[in-house]
């Protein structure tokens, strides 16, 4: 790799999205991000604009529930952290997430039961399906990059006009020290082959936190924001007004 490689994004096939993939495996590779998560505070990088929200409803004398809906979930860590950061603040939430793959709704659904946490999940491939209304967030981490510019527009729509208040993309931001951070820290945090090379090939095919606002204005996210987030993470956010 040289620096002037990643000026241009490099979207390249990823281990963990091959249909043939070992079941094992899979697990095994789940459980790695799940660390690479906590690691990088995907839940504490979501959070604080959905406790914004569910403050904002209370302070409104409405009792219900903010419901929040994390689409492409993966191994469902990050929504299962969210609901425990809701329950020690006391704020009433109620938390779903949706993924294409039966093995990682497996994992997901295991790891909220290993965890003591209310979490539904259900199955929906994003490309292919609407995103089922009736959510006021709706969240994504670590999807994007995964998608070429065609799919991360209709992805970005979809959660635009799903969301009843708020959409929110917790992603990689594409840089050298991004790369280098992704080679380090995947062989030290896991063991899985699979992780050390798909970690790389998600820094390359990230988008940078301005390519992905203009991709978010270009789906219809009319006033969306974007901010840097450590460590190597943007967050891009849209509210309806």
């Amino acid at each position: 790799m040289s620096g002037s490689s990643l000026s241009q994004r490099r979207l390249q096939p990823e281990v963990m999205d091959q249909p043939d993939l070992d079941a094992g495996e899979h697990h095994r590779a789940l459980r790695a991000l799940a660390r690479i998560n906590w690691l990088s505070a995907s839940a504490r990088i979501l959070w604080p604009a959905i406790r914004n929200l569910c403050r904002e409803r209370t302070a409104k004398g409405d009792a219900t529930p903010v419901r929040v809906l994390d689409v492409a979930t993966g191994g469902g860590d990050v929504p299962v952290r969210l609901w425990h950061k809701a329950r020690r603040a006391h704020i009433p939430l109620e938390v779903a997430g949706c993924d294409f793959s039966s093995v990682a709704l497996e994992h997901a659904r295991t790891f909220a039961t290993v965890h003591d946490a209310k979490v539904d999940f259900f199955s929906l491939d994003v490309l292919a399906a609407p995103i089922p209304k009736g959510y006021d967030v709706i969240t994504s981490s670590l999807f994007l990059h995964h998608l070429d510019e065609q799919q991360a527009l209709t992805v970005l729509g979809k959660l635009r006009e799903s969301a009843g208040q708020l959409a929110l993309v917790n992603d990689l931001a594409r840089s050298r020290t991004g790369w280098l951070a992704a080679y380090v820290g995947s062989r030290v945090l896991t063991r899985s082959p699979m992780v050390h090379t798909d970690a790389i090939l998600s820094v390359e095919g990230a988008f940078t936190p301005n390519e992905a606002l203009d991709l978010a204005r270009r789906a219809g996210w009319n006033g969306a924001t974007v901010q840097r987030k450590f460590p190597f993470r943007y967050l891009l956010s849209w509210r309806r007004t």
